[in-house]
């Protein structure tokens, strides 16, 4: 740091010594400074803001972006911030002023700012120039953007909507619509309603992507698509939606096959629709309230779609918590709607394998219970169970299944069944036989197991004669996960 700033107040390799400067406060902040270099930074930065090489003015706009926590002159700063922006002449250095200003009070510069910004959206660009034009107004549109938060109210609008589901779960997802127009697709299924409340309580979609009528689909080159972004058609669509005042703000999700060129399609993309869209649009990919999802295609076009983060969807809103390997809600709410034949009324349940607790909650949501016991070895699952699924009638313990004892039988046992990475292996196998000759130990004569299998071969190679598989049914397309509904033999006999 000390040797850093000597070479650069006596001029020796200024521009060398800048960037590792920068590089030392960005990773390290101001706890690491005496009182005298946070004073004498800030000033070092003004300084140099109109020093003849480009790239140390750009530098210098960075250094003082970074000492803002801990300048005493922040008019001073702001006031030569703006004398160097609106005299710089190279344009790959103007977005590093505004982008310095953040955080500053610029109400005395926000009047010449603003007009910056409308002469910069309202003025023909050369193609050689867009690239840095167009990071100069999205810096700029950020600095001066007033963003509010929007709320969904297009509950009762007439939407068209992909409800993303596992591709086993669409058959099962599109009965419950009833009579509503909808289609099967290869994502899941496509629902035509004024009803959207009404599903989104369904429990075993992953994402609602709506379709735009009027831009179903966008062109792949990623200038010509922001004005679609940027037009009426999807404002209008956007505005009808979401209520609120401001810019909406976004991120793009690009789905390709080559990802060498997704993060320049991306860039190129949101740095023209910021530019072209007067305002209504701005990308914040940190905090935003839209997605734009768009589908790479075989042909010269791509498929556009819109995820709206402030849908009401509290469906799984218990899981605060996961681990690593943690069953997804809407595989065990799959589960849970396929074994409801078989579930008790005021039923005893068991997880033996609990994780983090997302089957017992599922299991609540799915139908009345008396208890639920949750039993895992991993101390941190359990930790995060207790927090996940707070309610007087659900227990979880920090032990073994295998030592685990129970002074009362069950009416199920529900659980994702422990797996392995690298497919079935002979403590996997061990493990399902230990499993399966526990059961009695647990479950009563009438009871149910619900379990969700990785090794869907296994259950039926380590099955004991005593119990009989009921259902099974894949829960991924190639069968490498499956649920089971498993019963006593006994009880088989007497359907």
């Amino acid at each position: 740091m000390k040797e850093f700033l000597e070479n650069i107040k006596k001029g020796r390799g200024v521009r060398e010594n800048l960037a590792p400067l920068c590089d030392f406060l960005r990773k390290n902040g101001a706890y690491s400074l005496t009182a005298a270099e946070k004073k004498e930074i800030p000033a070092l930065g003004r300084t140099l803001l109109s020093h003849e090489d480009p790239k140390v003015r750009k530098n210098a706009a960075k250094l003082l972006r970074l000492s803002a926590e801990f300048d005493d002159s922040p008019e001073e700063t702001i006031a030569a911030l703006y004398r160097a922006y609106e005299s710089e002449q190279t344009l790959y250095v103007r977005s590093a002023y505004p982008e310095a200003m953040a955080g500053r009070d610029i109400s005395a510069w926000k009047e010449l700012l603003s007009e910056r910004l409308e002469s910069l959206r309202n003025t023909a660009v050369e193609e050689a120039d867009r690239k840095h034009v167009n990071e100069e107004t999205q810096v700029l549109a950020k600095l001066l953007s007033e963003k509010a938060k929007h709320h969904f109210a297009g509950y009762a609008l007439d939407n068209t909507i992909l409800f993303v589901t596992q591709s086993c779960y669409r058959e099962a997802f599109s009965e419950t619509l009833g009579g509503m127009r909808k289609k099967i697709v290869a994502g899941g299924v496509i629902v035509r309603t004024t009803k959207s409340a009404e599903i989104l309580p369904n429990r075993i979609w992953r994402e609602a992507v709506f379709r735009i009528p009027e831009a179903m689909s966008i062109p792949s080159e990623p200038y010509e698509a922001a004005k679609v972004l940027a037009g009426n058609a999807v404002y209008a669509y956007l505005a009808a939606r979401l209520k609120g005042e401001g810019a909406f703000a976004y991120r793009i999700d690009f789905r390709c096959r080559d990802e060498s060129v997704k993060g320049k399609f991306i860039k190129r993309l949101s740095l023209e629709t910021d530019r072209i869209s007067g305002g209504r649009l701005i990308n914040s990919p940190g905090d935003y309230e839209i997605t734009f999802r768009i589908s790479e295609t075989e042909g010269s076009e791509c498929r556009l779609g819109v995820v709206f983060s402030g849908l009401d969807d509290r469906r799984f809103s218990y899981r605060r918590e996961a681990v690593a390997g943690s069953l997804h809600p809407t595989d065990a709410a799959y589960l849970m709607l396929r074994a409801k034949p078989y579930l008790a009324e005021d039923a005893q349940v068991l997880d033996p394998f609990c994780g983090v607790g997302t089957m017992i909650a599922e299991r609540r949501k799915a139908g009345k219970i008396r208890s639920a016991f949750g039993v895992d070895t991993f101390a941190e699952a359990i930790e995060k169970a207790r927090r996940n699924v707070r309610a007087d009638d659900v227990w979880f313990v920090h032990r073994d299944f295998f030592d685990y004892t129970q002074d009362h039988m069950f009416d199920e046992i529900i659980t994702n069944m422990p797996f392995d990475a690298e497919g079935e292996t002979d403590a996997v196998r061990v493990l399902y036989r230990r499993f399966f000759a526990k059961v009695p130990e647990f479950l009563r004569k009438s009871g149910v197991i619900a379990m969700v299998s990785h090794n869907p071969a296994l259950v039926r190679a380590t099955l004991p004669e005593y119990l009989t598989v009921s259902e099974h049914f894949p829960m991924r397309e190639k069968g490498e996960i499956a649920g089971f509904l498993i019963r006593y033999t006994e009880a088989c006999g007497k359907d």
